[in-house]
């Protein structure tokens, strides 16, 4: 026993040097890159804006943190985010943009009745591209694949652009053709200017995901490395990229790399991840303060009536904290939510979780109904038909899963 508190209180002495370190690196980085001058180019936007009218200045405040929102996806800036937008719906006049800002910002952060609610007011504009964009993208998270596909695919007959491209490459990889996916990213990097180096990062990272996906780690490198000079200093390359490290085993490389995440992005995710991470490397002992400050962060979210952390925190009990009561209630509001493949997975494996096999095995096939192709949708299918029954079955879908990546059973981070 004092051996074990030697043990803990060395790796707690360890942590908080390395978080110490990573916070500071964080504080004094020079504002040389792209995403910091990013973040400063908005805040000194906003700032000298000129005094206006009560609703311009509410929809410009809106913006401002819709802006910020979605580039450090940080739930801090989404609950300001939420509440310039509450200001701004009750300044007259409201605009149709506010309206579409506000529907792009809900279905972001999983609010889908808001998001219709918002396209609903929007109904003279029902032929405006980007509403029907933003009622595709609701059928995407609905799980109503064939229509989302058809929707981008309009869109683009009457219009080519790097987003809706990207979404359809998103569907087509999903759906089993990896290799139309990375064209279309490819041809969604053609459409943009020399000014749009985040949106090529993010492509890239997209390209290097499909490659990671199928356990080609070299491939995958070669798009992270391209993300990373394209757009300096951008949280999520990092993501992509420790989880990459982590894949091949390279630990130090890994926790170092969710450190400095955790330091300058502070989102539960991360936290997550590197509990994860531990768990992985059978370190329960350091897993635990993490997945415990990703659990308050995610129940402090749920307590605000937010919905964003259903499916995380299905996963965080299904695989974390092992409690299958808990990953379904999780699973089912979210299924309710966003009725989709992702969505019923992680219901079949909180059943599967539950020892609850017979609903595991009918839940999966629902999700294996809608035609998704991916080697964790397949290993969960495999396990929960191992289970129960037929067995057959759950061996082709551990071939299925093999095949498509042979790596599926290295780390990966819930997304």
């Amino acid at each position: 026993m004092p051996n074990l508190i030697l043990h803990l209180a060395k790796c707690t002495v360890f942590l908080l040097i390395a978080l110490l370190a990573t916070t500071l690196a964080c504080w004094f980085t020079p504002a040389g890159n792209d995403y910091q001058r990013e973040l400063n180019d908005l805040a000194s936007a906003a700032a000298h804006r000129p005094a206006l009218k009560p609703a311009e200045t509410a929809f410009n405040n809106a913006y401002y943190w819709f802006a910020k929102s979605a580039l450090t996806a940080h739930p801090k800036d989404a609950q300001q985010a939420l509440a310039a937008f509450a200001t701004a719906t009750n300044t007259q006049p409201v605009s149709a943009e506010l309206l579409l800002l506000k529907a792009s910002f809900n279905l972001k952060w999983h609010r889908i009745p808001a998001a219709k609610a918002d396209l609903a007011q929007l109904g003279a504009l029902s032929n405006d591209p980007r509403v029907q964009i933003l009622h595709a993208d609701i059928a995407v998270q609905e799980g109503d694949y064939p229509a989302a596909l058809a929707s981008y695919t309009q869109r683009l007959n009457h219009q080519r652009n790097w987003d809706t491209l990207a979404r359809l490459a998103y569907l087509r990889a999903k759906l089993g053709d990896p290799k139309t996916a990375d064209e279309l990213y490819i041809a969604a990097e053609a459409e943009l200017s020399a000014k749009d180096m985040r949106a090529f990062a993010w492509l890239e990272l997209q390209r290097g995901y499909l490659a990671l996906s199928a356990g080609d780690y070299p491939r995958a490198d070669t798009h992270y490395q391209a993300a990373e000079h394209a757009y300096s200093g951008y949280w999520l390359s990092q993501d992509y990229r420790a989880e990459w490290y982590a894949a091949q085993r390279n630990y130090p490389a890994a926790i170092q790399t969710y450190l400095a995440l955790i330091a300058c992005s502070k989102r539960p995710e991360h936290y997550h991840a590197l509990g994860d991470l531990y768990l992985f490397m059978n370190q329960p002992e350091l897993a635990k303060p993490w997945h415990d400050a990703a659990l308050a962060a995610y129940m402090a979210a749920v307590q605000r009536g937010e919905t964003q952390y259903y499916h995380t925190l299905s996963a965080f009990y299904a695989d974390t904290r092992t409690d299958g009561a808990l990953a379904i209630t999780y699973a089912q509001q979210d299924v309710r939510l966003r009725p989709n493949v992702g969505t019923r997975d992680a219901l079949a494996w909180a059943y599967f979780r539950a020892e609850r096999y017979p609903e595991a095995a009918a839940e999966m096939q629902r999700a294996l109904a809608y035609g998704w192709q991916d080697a964790h949708l397949f290993y969960h299918a495999a396990m929960i038909f191992l289970a129960a029954g037929p067995t057959a079955l759950g061996q082709h879908y551990l071939n299925l899963a093999a095949t498509l990546n042979p790596h599926y059973t290295d780390f990966h981070a819930h997304r």
